[in-house]
């Protein structure tokens, strides 16, 4: 496939934005990624997916530990900051240093400290199957939303009635598929800011 055409339809999936902060030699690092899921429950584990090519993934690789910060609406300007090289992207970065040893930045939605369970290759990237130490999240925060190259946030909407007069029960589930989200499915709507 090309490569082109792939990159133009995944942008379609709309994720979180998370900057990876790691230490490694006494040096601290951090990457922007959409790449992060959580994987397992029991035992709590989660995965980010990291290019070969950058020096956060030879830090996370040769510690071991990261921490994976889930971005919130305000924090923008962050995911931009982490997103290019540079020779100090914490410049101006409020951060506490967590007891496994990457930095911890201030006032994200949510952050997990993991360390690296199993690695796994994948084209230009390696998997990152690690298990969860700890996990924290803040109140009141908006999550950022990258989606087709932007990043954007979540709104509220009034709840929308599907109509129910000329669709049996049974074909509820075609509306979707029609291009109608009955609302108790209907989240919100995506605004680029």
């Amino acid at each position: 496939m090309d490569r082109t055409e792939f990159r133009r339809v995944a942008g379609h999936f709309a994720s979180g934005v998370t900057v990876v902060t790691a230490r490694h030699d006494g040096a601290d690092y951090g990457i922007t990624l959409s790449a992060m899921s959580s994987l397992s429950l029991d035992p709590p584990m989660a995965l980010i997916c990291v290019n070969r090519s950058v020096p956060s993934h030879d830090a996370i690789k040769a510690s071991g530990v990261f921490v994976a910060h889930v971005l919130a609406r305000h924090q923008k300007g962050l995911a931009s900051q982490f997103s290019r090289p540079a020779t100090d992207k914490f410049s101006g970065v409020e951060c506490t240093r967590s007891a496994a040893g990457p930095l911890v930045i201030a006032r994200t939605l949510a952050h997990f400290v993991c360390r690296v369970a199993h690695t796994v290759p994948g084209g230009t990237h390696t998997v990152f199957l690690s298990d969860v130490l700890s996990a924290e999240t803040a109140s009141g925060l908006e999550p950022l939303i990258y989606y087709r190259g932007g990043f954007g946030r979540l709104t509220e909407e009034a709840d929308v009635t599907a109509p129910r007069a000329y669709v049996p029960a049974e074909h509820e589930d075609d509306l979707v598929g029609a291009g109608v989200t009955p609302a108790p499915f209907r989240l919100g709507s995506f605004y680029l800011s």
